[in-house]
């Protein structure tokens, strides 16, 4: 029986990054990781997973009765598994319609959180739904969000809820009551050998220096990009033009108008401070 650790976060903050990262460190191979072969488990929400270990279609059931059965499902599937598995998930972290959390304690050996200021995530998302940048605002500032991505008139994913950014990030940090290592975008960003250094160290992996080298050189943000130029992205949404859009920190300036800016700052000021996201901002107000 292996240890389950979520790699959650709101959409556009790093996952498939920090996924890529994670799988070139644990197979140390001598050349990049397939990008459509990225190993850990499946994503949290995938459908076709689901209905394989519930034992029944997602499809013939409401959205209440397959949020009660996904912690069974997981419960179950990190019991059997003999690896490890380091599953992504969007979900803000929530209960049931019957009071159970949808990510069990019990079946939980710690969760990373990746998180990244909500502005530079606009336009990001804006691309990632096929949407102009004001939806995109008003999806990470709507506190009943959810989405479920669709292929021809079937969803190839469970519903999701994810709340307004800031909510999404509360539920993980504050209230799980899961281990939480949080980790920002903006860090990984600036030094990626030390912050997945210690990603690694966390989940349990040894801490090799080399191997670090190698990971990151493997999963930079010009390899990714080669890689869904050249063979495609089976992650990446009908409606969005690529994947991996820019990978940087700070676009914002040149993306969002000021009532973008304003409107996001308004919902998300308070954990934007937290994390130290807001002090960019006050010379542009």
């Amino acid at each position: 029986m292996g240890d389950m650790f979520w790699l959650a976060s709101y959409p556009k903050s790093g996952n498939t990054w920090m996924r890529a990262l994670l799988t070139n460190y644990l197979s140390d191979a001598a050349e990049p990781a397939n990008i459509n072969s990225l190993n850990g488990g499946p994503i949290a929400s995938a459908r076709v997973w689901f209905d394989e270990w519930a034992g029944i279609e997602a499809s013939a059931l409401g959205d209440n009765m397959v949020e009660r059965l996904r912690p069974c499902v997981y419960r179950c599937m990190q019991r059997f598994e003999k690896e490890d598995l380091y599953m992504k998930v969007h979900d803000a972290w929530s209960r049931t319609d019957k009071g159970e959390p949808l990510f069990p304690a019990d079946a939980t050996a710690g969760v990373v959180y990746i998180l990244r200021n909500p502005l530079d995530m606009a336009a990001s998302c804006a691309n990632h739904w096929g949407t102009g940048i004001d939806k995109a605002v008003e999806n990470l500032c709507n506190p009943d969000f959810a989405i479920a991505r669709s292929v021809g008139e079937m969803s190839d994913q469970l519903r999701q809820f994810l709340g307004s950014w800031s909510g999404h990030v509360k539920s993980w940090l504050d209230d799980s009551g899961l281990p939480v290592f949080p980790v920002r975008y903006e860090d990984l960003l600036r030094d990626t050998e030390s912050v997945f250094g210690e990603v690694a160290s966390f989940l349990g992996l040894p801490r090799e220096a080399a191997r670090l080298r190698k990971a990151v050189a493997f999963s930079g943000f010009a390899e990714l990009r080669r890689q869904e130029n050249d063979k495609g992205f089976r992650e990446r949404p009908v409606k969005s033009a690529s994947f991996f859009r820019r990978g940087e920190a700070g676009s914002w300036r040149q993306e969002l108008t000021e009532r973008q800016l304003e409107r996001l700052i308004a919902a998300h000021g308070e954990m934007m401070e937290r994390f130290g996201y807001l002090a960019g901002c006050r010379r542009i107000l």
